[in-house]
C-alpha cells in the first residue's frame, strides 16, 4: 500500500539522497559530469521551494512526489521513486492516479523532463504527448483526457 504525506525536515536527508539517486545516471548522460556542489545548490532551493510529498510504502520512504493544480492544468513538478523500488509499477500507478484525477476534474496534466531521462518512454506508453522543449534541456509533455 501506498501512502503519500507531507514531507517535514526529518525528510530532508533522505530527500537529498533521493534526488541524488534519481538524477545522477541521467545528468551525467545528458551533461557530461555530476558537478556535486551545483546540484546540492539545486536541492537546497528546490527545498526550500517545493512542496513535497513523501511516497511510503509499508511505512517505509520509497519516494517523493510533488504536484500543484494551476488554474487550467495539473502540474507534476516531480516525481521520484528510490532505485530500490523502481520497476515496479510504482511511478505507473502513481502516475495513472493523476490521469485519473486529471480527467475527473476536467484539466490536463503536464510535466517537465529531461531529454535524456528515460522516463520519458514512461510517460509517452501512458499517453503524454510531447508539446515542446524547454531550451534543449527538458521536454514539455501532457496528458490530455
Amino acid at each position: 500500500m501506498k501512502v503519500f504525506r507531507p514531507a517535514t525536515e526529518e525528510d530532508k536527508a533522505f530527500l537529498r539522497e533521493l534526488d541524488q539517486d534519481a538524477y545522477r545516471d541521467v545528468v551525467v548522460a545528458q551533461f557530461g559530469e555530476w558537478d556535486g556542489r551545483l546540484q546540492a545548490q539545486n536541492f537546497e532551493k528546490k527545498w526550500k521551494t517545493q512542496n513535497y510529498q513523501i511516497i511510503e510504502q509499508d511505512d517505509r520512504a520509497i519516494g517523493a512526489i510533488w504536484v500543484s493544480e494551476e488554474s487550467d492544468h495539473i502540474w507534476l513538478r516531480e516525481i521520484q521513486i528510490s532505485s530500490t523500488y523502481r520497476d515496479r509499477g510504482i511511478g505507473t500507478a502513481i502516475l495513472q492516479g493523476l490521469m485519473k484525477e486529471a480527467k475527473a476534474s476536467g484539466l490536463r496534466l503536464r510535466l517537465r523532463v529531461l531529454t535524456a531521462n528515460r522516463a520519458k518512454m514512461l510517460y509517452e506508453r501512458l499517453g503524454f504527448q510531447t508539446t515542446g522543449k524547454h531550451e534543449e534541456t527538458h521536454y514539455w509533455m501532457e496528458y490530455t483526457p
